[in-house]
């Protein structure tokens, strides 16, 4: 299924081809090959997948790990896939799952490796994309493993601050692998110590300082020991 202008357009400003001039990076855009997938249907699982990068042209993924805990939801314009490319294993990593009517344009091992001999603009953007991916597993790992429900959710708003709206606390519960009702207290707690101030779904970083001493608790003992 050929990608449409609109679509070639929507790969265009993807990290992807970021700085490739436009004539170029039209026609490597040209060479995805576009999936549909309908609402709640599996685009990836740890053992039903391609060696292939996928960029969202339309609709949403949720990423979910092994275990069934949410890690991510993608847009128009992100990306998956990473995990599955240069790789000999047969196992992915994560589920991935259409949120809507999805379209996405994949683009294999192959097609990138061509990618990155015509233009090695394209090769730093997708090592700069993977080190981003690094960085935020690496606090998903310290998220999960951070020892009080406090310091998980100190550690979330910290990545996203200075202000949230539309806060779905049900997902953030799940997300953070913690009940509502310790999430709610968490929440409370930092409220209480000046951190952020609530109102409905609406939260707003007061004291990045104190948030950041309520996320490293056992820093913090250290240093007044």
């Amino acid at each position: 299924m050929e990608l449409e202008p609109k679509e070639i357009q929507a790969v265009q400003g993807s990290f992807l081809l970021a700085d490739i001039p436009p004539c170029q990076a039209a026609l490597f855009a040209a060479w995805g090959d576009k999936q549909l997938f309908e609402d709640g249907q599996t685009i990836y699982s740890t053992g039903r997948f391609r060696r292939a990068v996928g960029l969202l042209l339309e609709g949403g993924a949720r990423i979910y790990s092994p275990s069934g805990a949410p890690l991510n939801v993608l847009g128009p314009g992100g990306c998956f896939g990473a995990a599955a490319l240069f790789n000999p294993s047969r196992r992915y990593v994560s589920r991935i799952v259409a949120q809507g009517k999805t379209a996405v344009a994949f683009y294999t091992d192959e097609q990138l490796e061509r990618m990155f001999a015509q233009n090695p603009r394209t090769a730093r953007n997708y090592i700069a994309f993977l080190s981003q991916r690094i960085q935020f597993l690496n606090d998903k790992i310290g998220s999960f493993t951070t020892p009080t429900a406090q310091a998980r959710a100190a550690r979330w708003l910290l990545q996203r601050g200075p202000e949230l709206q539309a806060v779905n606390y049900t997902n953030l519960a799940g997300e953070l692998n913690l009940g509502r009702a310790s999430l709610y207290r968490a929440l409370d707690a930092l409220e209480r110590q000046g951190c952020l101030a609530r109102q409905g779904s609406r939260i707003t970083l007061l004291d990045k300082k104190a948030l950041e001493r309520a996320a490293c608790p056992n820093i913090q003992e250290e240093e007044t020991t």
